[in-house]
């Protein structure tokens, strides 16, 4: 099955980020159910608005599809600057236990989906690299990224032995190394761009 999924932020909504409404919970629990092609394209684009506050736009998913004159363009990837982003108001979220109940809304959402971006990076450096994408070091700073953004729902569920102030504390260091893997990806994209800029040097 062709893995290509139709979803990039346009933007950074000031609202809502890793706080899914209950339309949106509703949308996902729908295609979940169906995960065909269109089923993902579906699920993932619900996903993203709800779980990070972005909007999504039909504009493509980066194909795998190696370009020989590739030049990499901010377009390319901004899903996961948006990921980058994003992770502010998470990192608000999870280091204040009054509102860890919004922030594992948005972290369980996530978690339905923990490839997505780790898949995103490969499909993006697979333009400019001909052979083992899949292997390339900035393709695994974004998988990196992910798993430690995902293991923020089991620690503030309880599960990893902290509770209370010690267990934000820990989860506000994670949200944090994420977007310092993020900004290395980003660094290393090729892309120049200021927002890119910006991001990878507050990271």
């Amino acid at each position: 099955m062709k893995v290509s999924l139709l979803l990039v932020a346009s933007t950074i909504v000031s609202t809502g980020a890793f706080a899914p409404s209950a339309h949106s919970q509703q949308r996902v629990a729908q295609t979940e159910l169906s995960m065909t092609s269109g089923g993902r394209r579906e699920f993932a684009k619900s996903a993203a608005a709800s779980v990070f506050g972005v909007v999504a736009t039909t504009a493509a998913f980066p194909e795998n599809a190696f370009a020989k004159d590739y030049e990499p363009k901010f377009d390319d990837l901004k899903q996961i600057y948006g990921l980058g982003v994003s992770l502010d108001r998470l990192n608000e979220k999870v280091s204040d236990p009054d509102k860890w109940g919004a922030a594992l809304e948005g972290l369980r959402a996530f978690n339905r989906d923990p490839n997505f971006y780790g898949g995103y990076a490969r499909n993006y450096i697979s333009k400019s690299v001909k052979n083992n994408a899949d292997g390339d070091e900035r393709v695994g700073y974004i998988r990196q990224a992910s798993n430690v953004i995902g293991s923020c729902q089991e620690l503030l569920e309880g599960r990893q032995g902290l509770d209370g102030a010690d267990a934000a504390a820990e989860a506000s260091k994670r949200v944090k190394r994420a977007q310092g893997l993020i900004a290395k990806f980003l660094g290393a994209s090729g892309v120049e761009d200021e927002r890119v800029a910006a991001f990878v040097s507050a990271h």
